[in-house]
């Protein structure tokens, strides 16, 4: 297929033209302004930023699960071990992000806590059966929504996997210092595109604007059902994404290259995902030509 039928064939298949050229004209922008922007916007005392910081995550995880209980509970695998093998793997996840949560409220409280103790295996035991709660509703209470919006499950948690597998391995090995932890002198600030190996250092990209910018498959809920809707929940998730990269650049957290390479990898993904199990929908319907009458 030549570009130009590429092209020619969606809107989908345009915007994964046009997002990668602009996600390359940002990488150049920012790989010279990276220090300029985060000197201009740096306030650790922000009030918002610091918000941001502690719950800016949760939208993002509540969507996973959101997503992987919609999915659970309608799983189309035949045979019957591997279907139990999945579900298995589904109540760990969601049992883990369950327990991330809590963590965060933790963290913001300054409670010491340990999850290897007795109150640790009390508080993971809680947690499973919240999760298998959980999925017990989804299946009898919501399992025709569950049906209707399976594609919408299958493709928000591979979203979930493949991007966040991505964004976790980059953080792990680049070893990028994060503009706050910066040396006097700002001597250990380095590029984007200079990998440091295992220093310990996780800017790049940004777990936090990864979680803002999963959220945009929310829309597809309502592909082809409910114009406003969808433009509603589009246009707030944009900018919810926005807002916690922003935000996380503003503490220090991250430099704007982090944050860009969040959003690249989510929305590629997303796009590639979405021509995939969405393929004769349309995310902006075209207006069909009313054809004129010939006068005799």
């Amino acid at each position: 297929m030549s570009i130009k039928t590429f092209w020619k064939a969606s809107i989908s298949n345009k915007l994964l033209i046009i997002f990668p050229l602009i996600w390359i004209i940002l990488t150049v922008f920012f790989t010279f302004y990276d220090l300029t922007i985060s000197k201009f916007l740096f306030d650790p005392d922000s009030l918002v930023g610091n918000f941001v910081e502690s719950f800016g995550e949760i939208p993002g995880i509540l969507f996973a699960l959101f997503a992987i209980f919609t999915l659970g509970t309608n799983l189309n695998i035949k045979n019957k071990n591997y279907k139990k093998l999945f579900f298995l793997g589904e109540v760990l996840i969601s049992t883990g992000l369950i327990l991330y949560l809590i963590r965060l409220f933790f963290n913001y409280l300054n409670f010491s806590f340990h999850f290897i103790s007795l109150n640790g295996l009390t508080l993971g035991l809680s947690a499973i059966l919240v999760s298998l709660l959980l999925f017990y509703l989804m299946k009898t209470k919501f399992s025709k929504f569950s049906e209707k919006n399976n594609s919408f499950a299958k493709l928000s948690v591979i979203l979930l996997f493949i991007s966040g597998f991505i964004v976790e391995v980059l953080k792990f090995m680049w070893g990028r210092v994060r503009f706050r932890d910066l040396q006097e002198g700002i001597t250990s600030f380095t590029s984007w595109y200079l990998p440091q190996g295992l220093t310990g250092s996780q800017s790049f990209p940004s777990g936090h604007a990864f979680l803002g910018w999963i959220l945009i498959p929310l829309f597809l809920l309502f592909l082809n059902k409910n114009e406003l809707k969808k433009w509603i929940f589009l246009i707030l998730t944009i900018i919810f994404g926005m807002f916690v990269s922003y935000e996380r650049i503003v503490v220090g957290a991250h430099y704007a290259s982090d944050v860009l390479f969040s959003w690249g990898i989510v929305t590629i993904t997303f796009l590639i995902l979405y021509n995939r199990y969405f393929p004769k929908k349309k995310i902006f319907p075209t207006m069909k030509k009313k054809k004129s009458k010939k006068r005799n």
